[in-house]
């Protein structure tokens, strides 16, 4: 069933306002936790760094320069 907002008109987005509301909850954390945010972001890219050049260097070490190159 529709609902009406308080004008009575039909409100064709039911549940956009506590949606709304979850989202800004959400940006509100993530404000007060910038710091924090910030520090597991650059741990995570230099943990995926290391592993990717760790993966290459397994895989690529003593390999012709012809195949290194094909990817």
């Amino acid at each position: 069933m529709p609902q009406f907002n308080h004008a009575g008109i039909n409100d064709p987005r039911p549940g956009l306002k506590q949606r709304s509301d979850s989202i800004d909850r959400a940006i509100d954390i993530m404000d007060r936790h910038a710091a924090e945010m910030s520090a597991v972001e650059a741990e995570v890219l230099e943990e995926m760094r290391k592993w990717d050049r760790e993966y290459k260097d397994e895989r690529l070490h003593s390999v012709p320069r012809a195949r290194k190159h094909l990817r």
